[in-house]
């Protein structure tokens, strides 16, 4: 990556952060830290790692749906490292390039691998999406962003649904004839075959892509309740999937700054005091750091036989 960019990256996560700072009333911080519930922002750390191993299950159930089966306990060693790739390395995709070079298997199947990666995120994006829309159709009655979330969301969704009823009738036809043709891309409309067959696989796929946002949605719920501020479970899912939707742009390093900017500020827009919205989004970066830091330790405590380990996929019939 060009020095520049990175550069970049860092100062937009500064200011950022000190703009987040600049709107804190410092006279009021200490009443606020001494109102902190450390239990409850142990039990978020707890939350999070449990994330890991459901993270791993999602993955497994997306790369069956490509045909390639790990080892359950390899995928969640290998999620873990990514997961510290992605806080403490100066980039959010560090952790599924790893995860895409450790399922390439031997026989050299990146796209499936990168495939199924793609696919995990996309199911993930559209659950933590749903959610936010649940969320906001809640609170929709009471407050302009979730009346605003949900007057988006639900012709968003027209609009996609309307276009898979099209892609299905052939109306692109043409269009996907030509691309078909294209032989670059013959890796990835084979794995649109294989995957857009009826399978079973997308059931504990989606399955599993919303019990992670649920567990996502927790950890907000109990950093705001740790703080003192008492947020509903739809604030939770409206929180979470703004701060989703605010970690896809890649405008600073890891998220920084931008997330913690999208959780206070929809917080704020939701009736929660700025102070304890700042606080709160502070205690969501902090209770992910040990978790990931355990990840590194693990990591480094076996690079010989991490650098050994036959990345291949576990070959069985699959039905």
């Amino acid at each position: 990556m060009p020095k520049l960019p990175r550069k970049l990256k860092v100062l937009i996560a500064c200011a950022l952060l000190a703009a987040l700072a600049l709107g804190v009333d410092w006279r009021e911080l200490p009443a606020h830290l001494a109102r902190l519930n450390w239990q409850l922002g142990a039990l978020a750390m707890l939350v999070v790692a449990l994330e890991l191993p459901v993270n791993a299950w999602k993955w497994s159930w997306s790369l069956r749906l490509h045909d390639r089966r790990f080892a359950w306990l390899y995928l969640f060693r290998t999620g873990c490292y990514g997961f510290f790739f992605n806080n403490f390395l100066p980039s959010a995709i560090g952790g599924d390039v790893y995860r895409i070079v450790r399922t390439s298997g031997a026989a050299g199947e990146r796209s499936a691998a990168v495939s199924a990666v793609l696919v995990e995120r996309m199911v993930g994006l559209a659950a933590m999406l749903l959610n936010g829309l649940a969320g906001a159709a809640l609170l929709a009655g009471t407050n302009e962003l979730a009346t605003w979330y949900v007057n988006f969301a639900l012709p968003a969704i027209a609009v996609a649904a309307a276009l898979g009823l099209m892609l299905w009738a052939g109306t692109f036809r043409r269009i996907r004839e030509r691309l078909f043709a294209i032989r670059a891309l013959e890796p990835v409309w084979e794995n649109l075959r294989r995957i857009a067959r009826p399978r079973l696989e997308w059931l504990p796929l989606i399955a599993t892509s919303f019990l992670f946002q649920f567990m996502a949605a927790a950890v907000v719920y109990l950093a705001f309740a740790g703080t003192g501020a008492r947020i509903s479970v739809a604030a939770a899912l409206l929180i979470t999937a703004a701060a989703g939707i605010a970690s896809v742009l890649p405008i600073s390093i890891s998220g920084i700054g931008v997330v913690e900017g999208s959780i206070a500020g929809t917080a704020v827009a939701l009736g929660v005091n700025y102070e304890s919205a700042v606080l709160a989004a502070v205690i969501i970066r902090l209770v992910v750091l040990p978790v990931s830091a355990a990840c590194g330790l693990m990591y480094l405590a076996q690079p010989e036989r991490l650098a050994t380990e036959k990345s291949g996929p576990v070959q069985t019939p699959h039905a």
